[in-house]
């Protein structure tokens, strides 16, 4: 087993490298570094300080020099943000290349009481009052193991151990400054804590203990209950309703899709008041919530243009918009049953040969429902089969020139124009399967 180590060069990064040099010995470890480009000379000083080091402890040395304004100027995100999302990827690319069982970092028990209180800034519940686990998976990468050996040690203990053992370290210059979030916390509230509770990293410390089990229970409930919730991305009001926490397992399942906890209130809120907003669409990043009667349909923001329409020529399997399509045609026999599954629809393939057009709908289109008697338009049957907007969107219809324009064959997976449909005389059958 050998662990990376992410050592910057400050105190903390260096005691944690001094810490397992002395247990494990520099064949268990090796020293990943990151020069971020953002300090000038200091910054290139903080990589000769760490390569030094190493090579006075014989521990493998590795650094990557980065153009982190560059990239968060590409990305429109901040430097700070951009400095995280570089070394993560590039400790995450280091792991899986060479085989280091997981990479680990300096974060302590202070850094841990600042995450607490960022988190309860921002708003992001329960889960966020648990703050850094001492073992997780390396943001952005799931198949790699991030450890947090010290976050049970304090700042303090920690230069007291550096400054007791002789050792050297680098000064981050920006730590004494509140240009970021973190650093304002450190050096502004952190003090004012202080007075108040000498102790009170290890208040918080102990308090994220409570918090992390209580989440734990929490988290017991909403694995048992969301599967009767939310299914295929639609959450049943009725089911969610049902539930003597139910905002809870609304939070936590909208939680992924990037929602923050404005909207959510605002969801929230409506179906407390039993307001009527069904078509009502909430956003999140990359993601939106639609009500429809009976549900809320979470589904990805379309980006780019919805295809109009498409010719299908022969049999075979398509793809349409967000959906994929299966067309076949085959005898009918005398003891075919003509019963079909849900999403599949047969016509007399005489009634419907190739070429025909398969399209979004349009307004104005109808049809005569088989077994109903008189034209209904398609708004309609939306209408009755209590389509929510975003089944609107997706709905596909079919076009054959045997009928005319506006006169619709089907509504693809659930309906089919009476004229089409499969009767003794027909000798063979078009189906056609909505898969998706």
């Amino acid at each position: 087993m050998k662990i990376l180590l992410a050592v910057s060069g400050g105190i903390d990064s260096m005691f944690m490298a001094e810490r397992y040099l002395s247990m494990d010995g520099a064949g268990a470890i090796a020293v990943a570094h990151c020069n971020f480009n953002l300090r000038g000379e200091e910054s290139d000083g903080d990589e000769a300080f760490v390569r030094e080091w190493c090579e006075r402890n014989g521990v493998e040395f590795i650094c990557k020099s980065f153009d982190t304004s560059k990239y968060a100027v590409e990305k429109g995100i901040s430097i700070e943000m951009a400095a995280r999302d570089l070394r993560y990827a590039w400790f995450a690319q280091l792991c899986r290349e060479r085989g280091f069982s997981g990479v680990a970092v300096a974060h302590n028990a202070d850094d841990n009481a600042e995450t607490l209180i960022l988190n309860l800034l921002r708003g992001t519940g329960g889960r966020g009052m648990r703050g850094m686990q001492a073992q997780s998976a390396v943001p952005g990468a799931p198949d790699v193991t991030l450890f947090r050996p010290l976050l049970n040690t304090t700042r303090k203990e920690i230069a007291e151990w550096m400054t007791a053992a002789g050792k050297t370290w680098r000064e981050d210059s920006t730590n004494s400054k509140s240009l970021f979030k973190r650093n304002k916390v450190r050096n502004k509230v952190f003090p004012l804590f202080k007075e108040m509770n000498p102790s009170f990293v290890k208040t918080l410390t102990r308090n994220m203990r409570y918090f992390s089990q209580e989440d734990d229970i929490a988290d017991d409930y909403y694995q048992e209950h969301r599967d009767a919730v939310f299914s295929q991305g639609r959450i049943s009001i009725p089911a969610l309703l049902g539930l003597k926490h139910w905002e809870y397992v609304l939070y936590r399942i909208a939680e992924p899709y990037g929602f923050n906890m404005q909207t959510l209130e605002a969801v929230a809120r409506s179906l407390k008041e039993s307001r009527t907003f069904a078509g009502k669409i909430f956003t999140g990043e990359g993601y939106q919530m639609v009500a429809a009667s009976d549900s809320l349909i979470i589904s990805p923001i379309d980006q780019g243009e919805k295809q109009a329409g498409l010719t299908v020529e022969q049999e075979g399997d398509y793809a349409f918009n967000q959906s994929t399509l299966t067309v076949r045609v085959f005898p009918r026999t005398p003891d075919m049953a003509l019963e079909q599954p849900a999403g599949t629809l047969i016509f007399d393939a005489d009634k419907v040969p190739f070429p025909f057009t398969l399209r979004t709908w349009q307004k104005g289109d109808w049809l005569n429902p088989l077994g109903l008697r008189g034209r209904k338009k398609l708004s309609d049957m939306f209408t009755d089969l209590k389509f929510s907007l975003l089944d609107k969107q997706d709905a596909i219809v079919l076009q054959t020139p045997a009928l005319p324009e506006g006169h619709i064959g089907a509504l693809i997976g659930q309906r089919i124009d009476d004229s089409l449909k499969v009767t003794p005389d027909t000798s063979a059958i078009l189906m056609i399967r909505l898969t998706k």
